[in-house]
């Protein structure tokens, strides 16, 4: 477990760094001001030190809350990292592969090389449709294909391999949320069907910056997982 841990850790730190640029050197102070008055990249900058735990102690849900402030500003970079961090359900991420196409997908567009080339082989190895590996193609059409996308009028949960109704994962309460189901709703859908994620720190947070109340979060918390 302590192995497994670890790796996950390096996976997450090359992330990062693979999609970093060329940058001044500066003190924790100076990124942490830019960051907090909607820098981007420094932004970015400030998720590296906290996931690494270069410059400040190791903190990785500070870094991941950081790292996604980044990404919703469309630095490449960041939504680079994000993607190779779900599809390897690195940092205590949800293991999510249309999640990973999404984020490599916005990169992708801005021609960053890696990103577009981890679709290319997510798409080899039959992870994601032909269509969630389109960068060219707009997110509209791109979002239609993937199977754990909540529909806006009728959500479901997906099929397991005998037919029977899986749990929500983090990516389609999400997705449900951000569709414009309401968090009554998703509650109702949640007692009924399950979640297959613990709700920790980060999860919360994406969660709550959808506008899920305190009750639909009570009710993931106490549902049963998939093991």
């Amino acid at each position: 477990m302590i192995l497994r841990s670890s790796s996950f850790r390096v996976i997450a730190v090359c992330a990062i760094w693979a999609a970093s640029v060329a940058a001044q050197e500066q003190d924790f102070a100076s990124i942490q001001g830019k960051a907090q008055a909607g820098d981007a990249i420094a932004q970015f900058d400030l998720a590296k030190d906290y996931i690494g735990g270069t410059r400040v102690a190791r903190d990785p849900v500070q870094g991941l809350a950081w790292l996604r402030k980044s990404a919703d500003q469309g630095y490449f970079g960041a939504e680079y990292a994000l993607g190779y961090m779900y599809l390897n359900g690195a940092e205590k991420l949800p293991k999510d592969e249309h999640e990973a196409a999404k984020w490599f997908r916005k990169a992708a567009k801005q021609q960053n090389k890696a990103s577009q080339d981890s679709l290319a082989a997510m798409l080899a190895k039959g992870l994601i449709s032909p269509e969630e590996a389109n960068w060219r193609a707009t997110e509209t059409t791109a979002a239609k294909t993937p199977p754990q996308t909540l529909p806006r009028t009728l959500p479901s949960p997906p099929k397991d391999a005998k037919g029977k109704a899986a749990p929500f994962s983090l990516g389609d309460v999400e997705t449900g949320l951000s569709g414009g189901i309401t968090s009554k709703r998703m509650t109702t859908l949640v007692q009924k069907f399950g979640v297959d994620f613990r709700l920790n720190a980060v999860a919360r947070k994406r969660l709550a910056d959808q506008g899920a109340d305190d009750s639909l979060l009570t009710t993931i918390s106490a549902s049963k997982r998939s093991l």
